[in-house]
C-alpha cells in the first residue's frame, strides 16, 4: 500500500511539473502542493475531501504568447513571375495578427525559434521555382519538378528577431509559372520558443 502511494505521488509530481511547464502558470507551484496534500489526505482515509483548486490561467492568454498563422491561396490558380511575392489570402489562423494577407509577410512579434511551413502545388504540369526569404535575404530554395499536379513541402526552423519578415518569393524572374490554389497551396508558421 505504501509503495502504491509513493508511486502515485511521484506520478503526480511529474505530471504537474509537465503541465506547469506547458501552461507557464505562476500558480502551478501552489497547486502542486495543494494536490499532493489532497492525495495524501485521500490515501489516509479522507474520501470526502474536496478536490484542490485548479490553476486559473486562461488558455487564450497562453495562446497570445504563441503567435501562429495558417493561410491558403484562395484563387483556383495564381500566376507567379518576376519578383512576385505570393500572397496567401485565405487566412484560417492568425493568432496575434502577425501575418498580413495583402503583403504575404509574416512579421515576427518577438525573438525566438519559429517553425515555418510552405506547401506549393504546380498547376497542371507547371514547374514552380520559389524561395523563402527572411527580410530581403534568401533563406531556403523550393522547386516543384514540373510533372502533372506536383508539389513540394518545406519545413524550416528559423531563429528570428522582433520585426523580421518571412515571405514566399518567386525565384526565376524570367519564368512565368502557375501555382494551384483552392486550398492546395499554403503558408504557415508558429513560435516554438
Amino acid at each position: 500500500m505504501k509503495i502504491h502511494w509513493f508511486c502515485s505521488v511521484i506520478s503526480i509530481l511529474v505530471l504537474t511539473d509537465v503541465f506547469a511547464e506547458q501552461k507557464k502558470c505562476p500558480e502551478a507551484d501552489s497547486d502542486l502542493i495543494k494536490y499532493i496534500k489532497w492525495q495524501m489526505e485521500i490515501s489516509n482515509g479522507g474520501h470526502n475531501s474536496l478536490s484542490p483548486q485548479k490553476c486559473q490561467c486562461k488558455p487564450k492568454d497562453v495562446l497570445k504568447e504563441r503567435p501562429a498563422f495558417f493561410a491558403f491561396l484562395k484563387a483556383n490558380s495564381v500566376s507567379f513571375t518576376g519578383h512576385d511575392i505570393l500572397k496567401f489570402d485565405d487566412l484560417r489562423t492568425n493568432i496575434g495578427n502577425h501575418y498580413t494577407p495583402s503583403t504575404g509577410h509574416f512579421t515576427a512579434p518577438k525573438p525566438g525559434l519559429y517553425e515555418i511551413f510552405c506547401l506549393l502545388y504546380g498547376y497542371n504540369n507547371s514547374r514552380v521555382t520559389f524561395q523563402i526569404n527572411k527580410n530581403d535575404q534568401l533563406f531556403a530554395y523550393g522547386l516543384t519538378p514540373g510533372r502533372e499536379w506536383n508539389s513540394i513541402n518545406i519545413s524550416l526552423l528559423m531563429e528570428l528577431k522582433k520585426g523580421d519578415k518571412i515571405y514566399v518569393k518567386h525565384r526565376v524572374p524570367s519564368r512565368r509559372e502557375t501555382v494551384q490554389g483552392s486550398q492546395h497551396s499554403y503558408f504557415s508558421g508558429r513560435l516554438l520558443q
